[in-house]
C-alpha cells in the first residue's frame, strides 16, 4: 500500500509543474463539449396507444365453419410490416412534407432510412394494447408522423383481411378448376377400364383369389352333398328292390309299415358314419369327439333294431301283399325324388367345376386386371377427396369473406392520441456533460503527463542516480525569498480558483437541468440574436 502511494505522490509531482497546460485544456474542452452539447437539438417523442378489440359475437358462433380472420396474435408483426414497409413510409413522407427537405434521390433515400430508424412500436397480446411513438425535433411533425402512422395502419389493418380473402379465394378456384379436370380424367379412364374388362372385373368384397378360394369351397361342398345324396338313394334303392343284407324281402315289408322312422334314422346314421369319417383321418380312436359319435351310432343303431323287431312282428300278425302296401309306395316315391336330387346335385357340381376351371385359366390376367382398377380407384379417390376438400376450404372462405363485410372482426380503438408534447425527451444533456466534464478533467492529465515525459524533472537524488545510471555527489537546496513564497501562494490559489470555478459552472448546469431550465433555447435565442445583429450590420 505504501508503495502504491509513494507512486502516486511521484506521478503527481512529475505532472504538478505542468498544471496550468491541464487546466487551460480542460476548459477548453470543457466549454466546446457543453456548448456542443447544449447545442444538440432537443427530440420531441409523439406517442399514441391503439387497443384492437377483437370481442366479437360472430366468432364464437362461426368456429369450425368460416376461416378466422383475426390476426392479433401476430399483431405486432403486423403492425411492423405494416407501417415500416418503404411503400408506406414514403407515403407518410409525402402526406407530411418531408419529401420537400430532399434535393436528391440519396437525400431521399436517407430520410426515409432516418424515419425508419426513429419509429418505434411496442405491445403485447395479453393486454392487446400497442404503442406506435416517433422522435423528432420538430414537435408538431412528430405529431403528424404519428397520426399518419395511425391511419395507415387502420386502413391496411381493415383491408389486409379482404385482400387475402379475394386472394385465397381465386387460388382456390383454380386449383379446384386444375383438379376438376384431373378427377374427370380419371373418371374416363375407370370408366373405360370396367368397360373393357366386364368379364373379369372383381367384386366389392373379394378379390381374384378369394373368389378362386370361395368356388373350391363351393365345389367340395357340392360334391360332398352328391355323396351323401347318392348313398342315400342307393340305401332306398336297396330297400325297394328287397337287396337289403340284413332284413331281407320280410324286413323290406315291415319296414314299409313304417318305413319313414326307419328312414329317418338311416339318414342320421349315414351322417353320423360320415362324420366319423372325417374325425379318424384327423384324430385317434380315443379322441373324445370320436368316442361321442360312436356312442351315438350304438345307440341309433339299437333304436332301429328295435323298430325293425316291431315291423317283423306287425308283418307276421297281418301279412300284405308287397304291391298292395301303402309304405312300399312311399318308399318308391322317395325313391324317385332321391334321384332327382341326385340329378340336381351333379349339375351343380359341374357348373362349379367349370367355374373354377374358368377362374383357374384366368390365374394371369385377372390379377393384372384387378391391379389396374386398384390404382385407378386410388387415384380417383385421391383427387377426389382433395377436390372435395378444396370446395369445403371454398365455402369456408366464402363464409368468412361475407362475415368480414358484414361485420368487423378486428375493430381499432385509439385510446390515446397523439399530442404535441411540451417538454423535450432527450438528448439527456446532463450525463453528456457529465461525460465532457470526465473527459476534459482525464484529457487535462493526459496532457501533464505527456509534457513531464518530454521535459522530464527530478525532485530527489534517488530518481536522478536511477535514471543517469551515475553516481550524485552532491544535492544543492533552493532557498525561495519571502516575495518569491507569495507568488507561489498567489499563483495556487489562482489555480485553485479557476479549477474550482470549472467545477462550479459543471454543477450550475447541473442545478439548471435540475430545474427544467431549457439551457438549449436561450442558447439558441442568444446565437440568434448575435446572428441577426451581425447580420444587420
Amino acid at each position: 500500500m505504501n508503495e502504491q502511494i509513494q507512486q502516486l505522490r511521484a506521478f503527481v509531482r512529475t505532472v504538478w509543474p505542468y498544471r496550468w497546460p491541464a487546466l487551460v485544456l480542460a476548459a477548453v474542452v470543457c466549454a466546446v463539449g457543453w456548448t456542443v452539447v447544449y447545442l444538440l437539438p432537443s427530440q420531441y417523442e409523439v406517442t399514441a396507444k391503439v387497443f384492437v378489440d377483437t370481442r366479437s359475437m360472430l366468432r364464437p358462433l362461426l368456429r369450425g365453419i368460416a376461416v378466422d380472420t383475426n390476426l392479433v396474435q401476430d399483431s405486432a408483426l403486423l403492425m411492423r410490416r405494416t407501417l415500416l414497409t418503404r411503400p408506406n413510409l414514403e407515403a407518410v413522407a409525402r402526406r407530411t412534407d418531408m419529401d420537400l427537405k430532399a434535393k436528391t434521390p440519396e437525400q431521399f433515400d436517407q430520410m426515409i432510412i432516418d424515419l425508419g430508424n426513429a419509429l418505434s412500436i411496442s405491445g403485447t397480446t395479453q393486454d392487446n394494447i400497442y404503442q406506435i411513438a416517433y422522435k423528432s425535433d420538430q414537435p408538431k411533425l412528430a405529431k403528424r408522423v404519428v397520426e399518419a402512422l395511425l391511419n395507415t395502419f387502420m386502413e391496411s389493418t381493415l383491408g389486409d383481411t379482404r385482400v387475402d380473402t379475394a386472394s385465397t379465394q381465386k387460388f382456390l378456384d383454380q386449383q379446384i378448376a386444375a383438379y376438376e379436370t384431373k378427377l374427370v380424367a380419371a373418371e374416363d379412364r375407370l370408366r373405360d377400364f370396367q368397360r373393357k374388362n366386364m368379364g373379369v372385373m372383381p367384386n366389392a368384397k373379394q378379390d381374384y383369389f378369394g373368389r378362386l378360394q370361395q368356388a373350391d369351397q363351393q365345389l367340395a361342398d357340392a360334391r360332398l352333398q352328391l355323396d351323401e345324396a347318392t348313398h342315400r338313394r342307393d340305401e332306398l334303392a336297396k330297400q325297394v328292390n328287397g337287396d337289403e343284407p340284413v332284413f331281407g324281402i320280410m324286413e323290406s315289408q315291415a319296414s314299409a309299415v313304417s318305413s319313414p322312422e326307419i328312414a329317418q334314422l338311416d339318414a342320421r346314421l349315414d351322417k353320423l358314419r360320415q362324420s366319423l369319417d372325417d374325425l379318424l383321418t384327423r384324430y385317434t380312436d380315443k379322441h373324445p369327439d370320436v368316442i361321442a359319435i360312436r356312442d351315438q351310432i350304438a345307440k341309433l343303431e339299437a333304436d332301429r333294431k328295435k323298430e325293425s323287431d316291431k315291423l317283423s312282428k306287425l308283418q307276421a300278425a297281418a301279412p300284405t301283399p308287397l304291391n298292395q302296401n301303402q309304405a312300399y309306395s312311399d318308399l318308391k316315391v322317395q325313391l324317385a325324388a332321391a334321384d332327382g336330387d341326385v340329378a340336381a346335385l351333379t349339375t351343380r357340381v359341374h357348373e362349379f367345376e367349370k367355374r373354377v376351371a374358368d377362374l383357374k385359366k384366368l390365374a394371369n390376367t385377372v390379377p393384372e386386371v384387378e391391379a389396374e382398377l386398384k390404382r385407378l380407384n386410388r387415384d380417383y379417390g385421391l383427387n377426389k377427396q382433395q377436390y372435395d376438400e378444396l370446395v369445403k376450404r371454398r365455402e369456408a372462405a366464402r363464409i368468412s369473406e361475407d362475415v368480414a363485410k358484414s361485420a368487423d372482426q378486428v375493430t381499432l380503438k385509439i385510446i390515446e392520441p397523439p399530442k404535441i408534447p411540451l417538454v423535450p425527451t432527450g438528448p439527456d444533456r446532463l450525463r453528456l456533460a457529465s461525460i465532457v466534464f470526465v473527459l476534459s478533467l482525464g484529457s487535462g492529465a493526459g496532457l501533464a503527463f505527456l509534457l513531464s515525459q518530454i521535459r522530464p524533472r527530478f525532485y530527489t537524488s534517488q530518481a536522478l542516480r536511477e535514471f543517469a545510471d551515475i553516481p550524485v555527489l552532491g544535492v544543492v537546496t533552493l532557498l525561495q525569498s519571502g516575495r518569491q513564497r507569495a507568488e507561489r501562494r498567489m499563483e495556487l490559489a489562482m489555480f485553485t480558483l479557476m479549477l474550482l470555478m470549472l467545477v462550479a459552472v459543471f454543477s450550475g448546469l447541473a442545478s439548471l437541468d435540475y430545474m427544467n431550465i431549457d439551457i438549449h433555447w436561450h442558447l439558441q435565442a442568444l446565437l440568434s440574436r448575435f446572428t441577426g445583429m451581425g447580420g444587420q450590420a
